[in-house]
């Protein structure tokens, strides 16, 4: 029987070449923004961590994005707590920060992200494969990473990055009632927690809700305006939400490619 008999009778199909390149060079494209050139185009934009941030809610939605962008590694290096108001690392980050040892401390955090990107890279190396055959080009595949809108080349981590981004702005907000004279809302503070399952990915912590209504503390925190209650629901991301919001980040399967055509720890207990 000739060597070449099963060779001959192989599908075509399966011939098609596989190539992990082109969501490879989005997820690479997209932690070079998180890192040094930011992203105008999301919103809110990501400004790059090299340059420092213009405010805390900047620094508060450059994590969330750094959360998806290394599948949640991004902790192994820079975890939450080091971003609160109270860390020596913060006061490094936020401008204006123009001062030699600010530029170093975010010179090296850049530096040692680079490692959590390499690892995240191979990672996501593992479920990347794309089949390409001769005509994908015409079918709209694109060629520069810079045009595609979805990280990691995944609609299902652009919807779990939105999806973070509109929590956080829900909570920044707060959850006070105008009708009530600026009383908790308690319906919007559930709807907000009962949100909080998808774009966790299912890793809200359990109990959150019963633990938020339970203290009065973070209840007034919750309905109050001010910088000063906006400061500490900026504490309360960091401690609670941005957590969540990695484990969700590293779950996430997100397999399907883009189709190219066009536990409390008392902090706030009463």
């Amino acid at each position: 029987m000739s060597s070449n008999y099963w060779k001959d009778r192989v599908d075509p199909d399966a011939e098609r070449l596989k190539t992990t390149r082109p969501a490879l060079d989005v997820f690479d494209r997209d932690q070079d923004r998180l890192l040094y050139e930011g992203d105008r185009r999301r919103e809110p934009q990501i400004e790059p961590l090299g340059d420092g941030f213009s405010s805390y809610w900047m620094l508060l939605t450059w994590y969330q994005a750094a959360g998806v962008r290394t599948l949640g590694h991004v902790e192994t290096v820079l975890p939450p707590d080091r971003i609160m108001p109270e860390s020596g690392v913060t006061r490094h980050l936020l401008r204006p920060t123009e001062n030699d040892e600010s530029a170093y401390v975010r010179r090296r955090l850049v530096e040692r992200l680079d490692s959590v990107c390499d690892l995240a890279y191979r990672q996501f190396r593992e479920r990347a494969q794309e089949r390409v055959d001769d005509g994908e080009s015409q079918r709209g595949t694109p060629a520069d990473p810079s045009e595609e809108r979805n990280p990691l080349m995944r609609p299902a981590f652009r919807k779990l990055d939105q999806g973070q981004v509109g929590a956080l702005e829900d909570l920044w907000r707060g959850f006070h009632d105008p009708t009530k004279r600026g009383d908790l809302d308690r319906e919007a503070l559930g709807r907000w927690v009962r949100s909080l399952t998808t774009v966790t990915n299912g890793a809200k912590p359990d109990g959150f809700l019963d633990e938020i209504i339970a203290s009065e503390a973070l209840l007034e925190t919750m309905a109050r305006r001010g910088d000063a209650a906006v400061l500490n629901r900026y504490r309360f991301a960091v401690a609670f939400v941005l957590p969540a919001f990695l484990d969700g980040a590293r779950t996430l399967n997100g397999g399907e490619a883009t189709k190219t055509e066009s536990k409390s720890h008392g902090a706030f207990s009463s």
